[in-house]
């Protein structure tokens, strides 16, 4: 079982950057081909959640355990989408999933360090609010983030403009530390949404799942 998580879902806002828009067409594209592969996909849209920093946790904590009660045969992979994959990260902290899968993900504790970030129009770059990216941040997503499951796996495309490549690096670094079995994918020439290159995203992460029951 594989539950797929974007911004527009938890975060309740309307994306509008176009790499961010298609971001969300990755997940769906991701989603059609976990289900051709024989693995069942939960993809929420848009639900009610306090739209806060703490609202938004207890939101997606309740969809992870009614997700783990409902199928409680079935190995769960939780898949952030950019920005969720810290929400997820503390969200699920203490959840020992099968797989956590971060595609884009941005590095929310260093968003106080780093004023040039704050420069971005971050609710239309990320899906998230400044507020509610500063305040996950103080959670130590990455640090959390090596109770989600004991193996994970970081996609970013090479050429992403929206979250620098260097972040993917620190949440591989991070996890490994934290004892998760972690390996980055780096797809060469896409984006924040991998394209041009999502066929490869998508055979990446199917290969890394691989190895896990479904």
């Amino acid at each position: 079982m594989a539950v797929i998580l974007a911004g527009d879902a938890v975060f309740g806002i309307e994306v509008k950057l176009p790499a961010s828009q298609r971001l969300l067409e990755f997940g769906d594209e991701l989603g059609e081909a976990l289900v051709e592969s024989g693995r069942p996909v939960i993809r929420p849209e848009r639900f009610d959640a306090r739209r806060d920093a703490e609202g938004c946790i207890k939101a997606t904590r309740q969809l992870l355990a009614m997700t783990a009660e409902t199928f409680p045969n079935m190995p769960l992979v939780v898949i952030g989408l950019s920005a969720t994959a810290p929400l997820l990260a503390v969200a699920g902290s203490k959840l020992a999933a099968a797989a956590f899968i971060l595609v884009s993900p941005p590095i929310l504790e260093t968003y106080g360090n780093r004023p040039e970030r704050l420069e971005l129009s971050i609710a239309a770059a990320l899906g998230v609010s400044p507020e509610i990216a500063a305040e996950l941040g103080t959670k130590n997503p990455m640090q959390l983030g090596a109770g989600v499951a004991h193996r994970a796996l970081v996609v970013n495309g090479a050429a992403d403009t929206v979250v620098p490549p260097a972040d993917a690096i620190g949440w591989r670094a991070s996890l490994a530390a934290g004892g998760v079995q972690t390996a980055r994918l780096e797809v060469a020439f896409a984006g924040h949404d991998l394209d041009p290159c999502r066929e490869t995203a998508i055979d990446g992460i199917l290969s890394f799942l691989e190895d896990e029951p479904r």
